[in-house]
């Protein structure tokens, strides 16, 4: 089956998730990070460089990339079209979910930090209201997002010391927090216990109030900017 904007079968760390679980069947949206409108915080945060984008086949097959840009400029020139095509996407996976005997979970910001709760679309609806039976989850750096209310939205902040106001707000957002970490994951950091996020990539399963470990990858393994913190 064709999707127009998202990644079905073709992200190992998504593919390794679905694997793992008999209740969920999970796909993925990428996007160029190419401005501040993609990613708010990507400057603040010093992720810039390291940022996922290159990671894996990402960053072997220019294809990738041409297909990412794309994406990225529809979302950026023509917002109601992208949106248009993002709804047919998720009718079609709810569907393939349906025939595997599981429930859907997306993951919208793959490589992009987008907060659609604020994009209304059909009928006055957010994305997330026009799929109820949809459990979205993302990675956010943007501290702001106030999504507690959106029960089928999970977030997980990642953490930077680039900044040493972004820092600080460590203990202040109330969402479970992702650290980048080159060498052993710590058991805790900051006074909480670290989970390896590398295990599989369903956030919304992780229990609450902990650190998600993440192993440098690609650029990020060479940066030293704070985003990364090294063991």
């Amino acid at each position: 089956m064709k999707y127009n904007l998202l990644s079905v079968n073709s992200n190992p760390k998504i593919q390794k998730s679905n694997t793992l679980s008999d209740e969920f069947w999970s796909c993925i949206l990428h996007l160029h990070p190419t401005n501040t409108r993609i990613c708010p915080y990507q400057i603040k945060a010093g992720c810039k460089e390291a940022c996922l984008n290159t990671a894996g086949l990402g960053g072997v097959f220019p294809s990738i990339q041409t297909a990412r840009q794309r994406k990225t400029d529809l979302f950026l020139n023509n917002r109601e079209e992208f949106m248009s095509l993002l709804v047919l996407d998720i009718i079609k996976f709810i569907g393939a979910c349906e025939r595997k005997g599981k429930k859907p979970a997306i993951r919208l910001n793959g490589t992009s930090d987008i907060p659609y709760e604020n994009i209304i679309v059909e009928g006055g609806q957010t994305i997330f209201e026009m799929f109820p039976q949809v459990q979205f989850y993302d990675y956010t750096k943007i501290p702001t997002r106030k999504t507690n209310y959106i029960y089928n939205y999970h977030l997980t902040w990642s953490y930077s010391e680039a900044d040493s106001k972004y820092a600080a707000l460590f203990d202040k957002v109330k969402h479970n927090i992702a650290v980048v970490f080159n060498g052993k994951l710590p058991k805790t950091f900051r006074g909480r216990r670290v989970i390896d996020g590398d295990t599989h990539d369903m956030r919304f399963k992780d229990p609450r109030n902990v650190v998600v470990g993440l192993k440098a990858k690609a650029e990020a393994k060479t940066e030293d900017n704070g985003f990364v913190i090294y063991t």
